[in-house]
């Protein structure tokens, strides 16, 4: 039987890695991450400026970018993020193309030079490419006025812009597929568009309260009014989630108590949320964490840290199958051994999943076969996979 990890572990490949810990539940013992869109693409100051007002550092910086921009012309952008010490969020919009001419390949040439722009850079960077897609006001959108895009065509086109990625070598981004909240125009749904767990690594959501702000019969809605229904649908997967887009009107409500109500809420009834990510622009309305002096307050007051390291969930072992019925390192089940399995392994220890994919996936990761695994199992993996080993160690 395999012994538990240790935290003493997890610890080290923090430190290995120099990541920041997203684990899988946002419940009472973990802290919530806490992050926005400024109101502007984010500049080193900018997010300072942020930081000081809400008073509390961003755990996510979140920017916009289409695609006719290229890397080199956001660098500093995303710098600020990490400059701040917080992750860079990209919502990558493609309004040139719908999803069809994704899945063929019309945006390849630009795919590929981002994917290379980005591997070059380094750092973790979240992107978010096609989101709000069961909405009808995006090109890439199932209810899109042009009717061209399906569920299958999302997928495909979802999965050919993560293949184009992990083609280039460019393991340091992470996935998010993105719901609405809602699911507005024809065929749309929540289940029918999910691109899969392995070309999933976060999964979010995104939610409005508008109040009485809209001349389409917008109204003052909770929290679970807006989330739930995209919420209890994403419960279904294997994999965190977070908001990535909120905020609240003023108009038709209390906005201040509403965001108190908000953060109880998340922190007592969404146990899968691990992050949330304001919208804080003065846009179709104010939607600013600032746009009263009670409402700053109410989002201060929210956002206080509470706790100060996640607990990692520790899996129940599996008993022990015969060698011969699982490849040494294949934690995902496909019956070979590649990046995939050792990105799993990197999720696994750092506490963002509780198992792998895979019947035998907990015996196949311990690829040294001491019956335990860390950061051994990880070094091994790291060092075949770059062609230092050719095998992992005999096991008796």
């Amino acid at each position: 039987m395999l012994k538990k990890r240790k935290l003493s572990i997890l610890v080290a490949i923090m430190l290995l890695l120099g990541v920041t810990i997203f684990p899988m539940n946002g419940s009472a013992e973990t802290e919530l991450k806490i992050g926005a869109w400024l109101g502007e693409q984010p500049t080193d100051a900018g997010v300072k400026a942020f930081n000081q007002l809400q008073n509390r550092n961003l755990d996510i910086v979140h920017m916009y970018m289409d695609w006719s921009t290229n890397f080199n012309s956001i660098r500093n952008n995303v710098d600020s993020a990490y400059s701040n010490n917080a992750t860079i969020l990209i919502t990558w919009e493609p309004w040139e193309y719908d999803t069809v001419q994704i899945m063929n390949g019309n945006a390849d040439s630009y795919l590929k030079r981002m994917a290379q722009d980005m591997k070059s850079y380094g750092k973790e960077i979240w992107l978010r490419p096609l989101h709000e897609a069961n909405g009808d006001w995006y090109p890439w959108a199932i209810g899109y006025k042009s009717g061209n895009n399906t569920n299958s065509t999302y997928i495909a086109a979802f999965r050919h812009i993560v293949d184009i990625f992990r083609n280039e070598g460019a393991n340091n981004i992470k996935w998010i597929f993105t719901l609405n909240c809602d699911n507005v125009g024809p065929n749309t749904s929540y289940e029918g568009i999910y691109p899969g767990d392995n070309y999933v690594d976060y999964n979010s959501i995104d939610g409005y309260n508008w109040g009485t702000t809209q001349s389409w019969g917008s109204t003052w809605d909770s929290f679970d009014q807006i989330f739930s229904r995209a919420y209890n649908s994403l419960k279904n997967y294997n994999k965190p989630i977070f908001i990535a887009e909120w905020a609240s009107a003023e108009i038709g409500g209390n906005k201040a108590q509403w965001i108190t109500d908000s953060f109880n809420t998340i922190r007592s009834s969404y146990p899968r949320i691990f992050a949330a990510v304001w919208f804080s622009h003065n846009k179709e309305t104010d939607w600013r964490i600032n746009s009263s002096e009670a409402t700053l307050n109410a989002y201060k007051n929210a956002i206080k840290k509470t706790s100060s390291t996640p607990t990692p969930t520790v899996s129940t072992p599996t008993p022990t199958p015969t060698l011969d019925r699982y490849v040494i390192g294949d934690s995902n089940g496909d019956n070979s051994f590649d990046s995939i399995d050792f990105g799993y392994l990197r999720k696994y220890l750092l506490g963002m999943i509780s198992e792998f994919p895979y019947e035998y996936g907990m015996l196949a990761a311990d690829v040294d076969g001491n019956g335990e695994i860390n950061s051994v199992d990880f070094g091994y993996m790291r060092l075949v996979l770059i062609g230092m080993r050719s095998e992992f160690p005999k096991r008796n």
